[in-house]
């Protein structure tokens, strides 16, 4: 429980500082952060792989699904 004590003491300090300060630096902050998490985020995407489809090849599929597909059922 303390742990969470000293978090919330920490995030109530935390808060008083940035609310201290004038709106130019809240602005520059602000900006500062967005700009990480494009950064951040941009990092991600390039990590996640691309969503890769099998398509089966007409020949592959069983001749029935193949007439239905082309003849329209």
């Amino acid at each position: 429980m303390s742990d969470v004590l000293e978090l919330l003491r920490r995030q109530a300090r935390w808060q008083k500082s940035r609310q201290a300060l004038s709106w130019p630096e809240k602005i520059r902050l602000a900006q500062q952060i967005r700009d990480s998490i494009r950064t951040l985020r941009g990092a991600c995407e390039a990590q996640k792989p691309l969503l890769q489809v099998a398509v089966p090849e007409p020949d592959s599929l069983p001749r029935a699904i193949v007439a239905t597909q082309i003849l329209g059922d």
